[in-house]
């Protein structure tokens, strides 16, 4: 009988996708604009992390730029967020940097997040681990 090989993390040239188990949180980190599955398979496989780490948190560091084509905002609110809500995640943290070009999207996905979770942007990935913790001592 094989032995299944649990992926425990996802890297391409335009993301990076690991579940960090010191701060029970799953982190995307992206790297440059992409698309379709090079945008889909990320966001993907990071609610497939999110499934296999029950009560995790999910953190996106946006500060080397991120951006969406219109058809992967239709498929990240109609399919991503849908199946995201279905996991025992409860705080999406968004790093930016302070002065971006970003804000008007980031603003958007902000309010569609909002309706399944509770939502903060930071500057550092620190700031989102003590925001995750503040939340959890309520």
């Amino acid at each position: 009988m094989r032995k299944l090989i649990e992926i425990k993390e996802f890297d391409s040239e335009y993301s990076h996708v690991e579940y960090i188990a010191a701060d029970h949180l799953v982190l995307l980190t992206w790297k440059k604009f992409c698309s379709k599955n090079n945008y889909r398979n990320p966001t993907t496989f990071a609610v497939d992390l999110l499934m296999r780490h029950p009560g995790s948190h999910f953190v996106v560091d946006a500060r080397h730029g991120f951006e969406d084509a219109r058809e992967d905002v239709e498929w990240g609110i109609s399919v991503f967020l849908p199946a995201m809500s279905k996991t025992d995640c409860k705080i999406v943290v968004f790093i930016m940097n302070t002065l971006n070009d970003i804000e008007a999207e980031m603003d958007m996905w902000t309010k569609a997040f909002m309706k399944y979770f509770i939502v903060n942007r930071v500057t550092s990935y620190s700031d989102a681990v003590a925001f995750i913790s503040k939340q959890l001592s309520k």
